[in-house]
């Protein structure tokens, strides 16, 4: 199933977005944590259509918010590598916001550090052209690999989310 967990401005404490989360409810074992099965639908080649199921999904969902209650703000979807590696990432992308009436503006994709690293040069010519579909772009669990700041200049990116293990502890560790 597709969560929504909502996003909010710390400045006004007013709502600023959405975030699209799958989760996985399985009739005998319970709750079962994407950190599990995301595993596997990678290894198993799954994750492409679960993934573009998501972002169809969530862009079905905010473009009934916005028609029905007059939503201000995104969603968030996260691509997976795998995603990002389809060579019609593209295609698939607009042609989702196509069959659900969502304007690019409205979602924001969130890749990670390690997709940016992997191939520096293709994720940087890939992300300036969702950018230039309107869609806004974010980088997920930054931290967690060996990225420069000075490289982040170079990403057309609106939003930065900063791995928890920096902010772990931040009271007590210096």
């Amino acid at each position: 199933t597709l969560a929504f967990q909502p996003q909010y401005s710390l400045t006004d404490n007013e709502m600023c977005g959405i975030e699209a989360l799958i989760r996985w409810q399985h009739p005998t074992k319970g709750f079962i944590s994407p950190y599990h099965f995301i595993a596997v639908a990678e290894e198993t080649g799954l994750i492409n259509q679960i993934g573009f199921w998501v972002l169809e999904t969530a862009c079905r969902q905010i473009s009934e918010w916005k028609r029905e209650h007059d939503y201000q703000g995104r969603v968030a979807v996260n691509l997976s590598v795998k995603q990002l590696r389809h060579p019609d990432l593209i295609g698939t992308i607009q042609r989702s916001l196509t069959n659900t009436g969502c304007k690019p503006e409205w979602l924001e994709l969130e890749v990670t550090e390690g997709y940016l690293m992997h191939d520096p040069d293709n994720a940087i010519t890939q992300l300036e052209q969702l950018k230039s579909m309107g869609i806004n772009l974010s980088i997920d669990d930054f931290g967690t690999g060996y990225s420069s700041l000075s490289y982040l200049k170079k990403l057309p990116i609106s939003k930065l989310k900063i791995d928890k293990s920096f902010v772990d502890d931040l009271p007590h560790d210096e």
